[in-house]
């Protein structure tokens, strides 16, 4: 198995601690987004409906955190991996050969 520069590894590395693809980042960096902004659309009903039965206190949260949400949205949608530089990757380790003890034939 190749590598960077053309070197050859004698270990696979695991599938398991390979990092997703560019591709699932950015449908987890999406799914993230639409759903935060989500809720904010949700705070901003409840803003109004809040609002309009007379209770401005908790309309006020409601309004706060759909002011609040489309920064948090945005930044949760911009944040890039989150992978350990220093950490390589897993090697498989393979196991010695079993070797058969010696023993006695019983053909014999």
């Amino acid at each position: 198995m190749a590598h960077a520069g053309g070197v050859t590894r004698a270990e696979p590395v695991l599938i398991t601690t390979a990092p997703p693809s560019p591709a699932q980042e950015r449908d987890a960096r999406e799914r993230r987004y639409l759903i935060t902004m989500g809720i904010r659309l949700v705070c901003f009903i409840l803003a109004i409906v809040l609002f309009s039965l007379g209770m401005p206190f908790f309309g006020g949260f409601a309004v706060a955190g759909s002011l609040i949400l489309p920064w948090v949205a945005v930044v949760a949608a911009n944040a890039g991996p989150t992978r350990n530089p220093a950490a390589a990757p897993s090697l498989y380790a393979a196991r010695k050969a079993a070797e058969l003890e010696a023993g006695h034939d019983p053909r014999a």
